[in-house]
């Protein structure tokens, strides 16, 4: 195309730099961004550091990693010097050669890198947003703000501080004593924290890093929830297409666990939004807790979640964003995880609407059993909930004449005034109301003794002696209670 060369149309410095703060990073995936450049370049220990001093506040991300040289700092300070469509180790998190400059320009207007390899001197470059507004240049600078930063790095053989000042975008120009800026200040890095923990906790959980943040160790979040102490049912890994890995997780029911262990577990977003596929990059975490428009999130489907597993050699296929904050499985792949989905949320609404529970209908002739509410929808749509006339208690009390009217209209009464926004009002503030109940494992005597006074009661209106218990054993609650069969004689 050389004969139709005309002009070298280049960009304006000032917009173009300015462009760069517009990527919609948050703090957390701006500073994940530059942990993933640390894991990259062999980091073993990454300190995720900050200070508040108002307009003067810092955050400073250092590592122990390969460090650089002046010819491999200025290609990393320099904005697209890689080619995204170059092969990359399949340790690399990075991928655009531009997560250092964007991430890093979306936060403060700052950015300093100070670099150490081994066998070569300690060096720095810095971009700073208003010198290059003013001159309309690319420049960088040979330049820090306190040469004890530099001092960070004699404890390592090699590694790099990533330095963010004129933090405008999180501080501005707040005074020192901002209480309010102050403290939301000390919250964003909060989250931070947690942000870091969920999103590289497969390389914490391996000991393949250590992140630190202002002396304390970041732990990690697994939203599959190996720690609990009664253990997820873990499903068969599959491998799909292109090295794309997937397993599926069924959590234990919330009342399987303490209320300590409920907290912890439900995660940032909770246990509702937590449910879903968590998308890894090389067991870096992309998406957490999204049904990519496969399915709906239900109450019934929150203990289902899905790992897949696909490696950097396929980030065009999964249209991988600069931030590594979105990614969209191939065609082919969507009909695979749709299929594992659906596989997955049946296994959790069968422990979510029965805590996990066998019933003496499920271990031998798999009849259903009578539940003691029913559903319907009536001609306007709208759900109705009824007690099951068919249920052995309901259907006995129901044929003694003397008591029939009343007890008919008692349950008339009862369902006319279900307290469904009570219900629902308690399950939106605090579901553990609901949730951690406990079910006992033994049927309490009074329950026991029912059992027996319905069975004797099916025997002498006739009822066969195998038929009468399995009635009974195949109804709420006393499918719950395989004992309770053992009374039945």
């Amino acid at each position: 195309m050389d004969e139709y060369r005309a002009e070298n149309a280049r960009p304006n410095p000032k917009s173009t730099i300015n462009s760069y703060r517009s990527f919609g990073y948050n703090l957390s995936t701006a500073i994940a961004d530059i942990v993933d450049n640390s894991i990259s370049a062999n980091a073993s220990i990454i300190e995720v550091d900050y200070k508040w001093d108002g307009e003067k506040s810092f955050i400073s991300i250092v590592d122990n990693g390969n460090g650089m040289n002046l010819e491999e700092l200025i290609e990393a300070m320099t904005p697209g010097s890689k080619d995204p469509e170059e092969i990359r180790n399949k340790n690399d998190l990075g991928r655009f050669g531009m997560g250092l400059k964007t991430a890093s320009f979306s936060q403060c207007k700052r950015l300093t890198v100070i670099t150490k390899k081994k066998g070569y001197k300690t060096i720095k470059r810095c971009w700073d947003i208003d010198y290059i507004n003013q001159i309309e240049e690319w420049v960088l600078l040979d330049y820090i703000s306190d040469s004890s930063f530099i001092e960070l790095l004699d404890k390592f053989d090699s590694g790099t501080i990533v330095l963010w000042q004129n933090l405008d975008r999180i501080v501005g120009n707040a005074q020192k004593n901002n209480e309010s800026v102050k403290n939301a200040f000390y919250n964003e890095m909060s989250i931070v924290k947690e942000h870091l923990g969920h999103v590289f906790h497969r390389f914490i959980e391996n000991s393949r890093v250590t992140i630190n943040s202002n002396s304390y160790t970041i732990e990690p979040w697994n939203p599959f929830l190996y720690n609990l102490t009664t253990k997820p049912e873990m499903g068969q890994p599959e491998k799909l297409n292109n090295n794309v890995e997937v397993t599926y997780y069924i959590l234990p029911h919330m009342s399987r666990i303490s209320q300590n262990e409920y907290e912890k577990s439900g995660g940032p977003l909770g246990w509702f939004n937590q449910q879903g596929f968590y998308i890894y990059r090389g067991d870096r975490l992309l998406v957490s807790g999204d049904w990519l428009g496969l399915e709906k999130k239900r109450d019934y489907s929150k203990l289902a979640r899905i790992a897949v597993n696909f490696p950097n050699t396929g980030d065009f296929d999964w249209n991988l964003d600069i931030k590594k904050s979105t990614a969209t499985p191939p065609i082919e792949i969507r009909r695979e995880l749709s299929r594992i989905a659906k596989i997955t949320i049946k296994k959790s609404a069968k422990i979510y609407n029965w805590r996990g529970q066998k019933s003496i209908s499920q271990i031998s002739n798999g009849n259903n059993f009578e539940k003691l509410w029913i559903d319907s929808t009536n001609r306007e749509g709208i759900k109705k909930y009824q007690i099951n006339r068919k249920h052995p208690i309901i259907a006995q009390a129901l044929k003694i004449e003397s008591s029939k009217k009343i007890f008919s209209k008692t349950l008339k009464l009862i369902e006319s005034n279900i307290p469904i926004e009570l219900i629902l009002y308690n399950q939106n503030e605090d579901p553990s109301h609901h949730e951690l109940e406990k079910i006992s494992e033994t049927p309490d005597d009074a329950l026991i003794q029912l059992a027996i006074d319905l069975f004797k009661i099916n025997i002498e209106n006739g009822i066969p002696e195998s038929l009468a218990r399995q009635q009974i054993m195949n109804s709420v609650p006393f499918n719950l209670f395989p004992l309770i069969n053992d009374y039945l004689k």
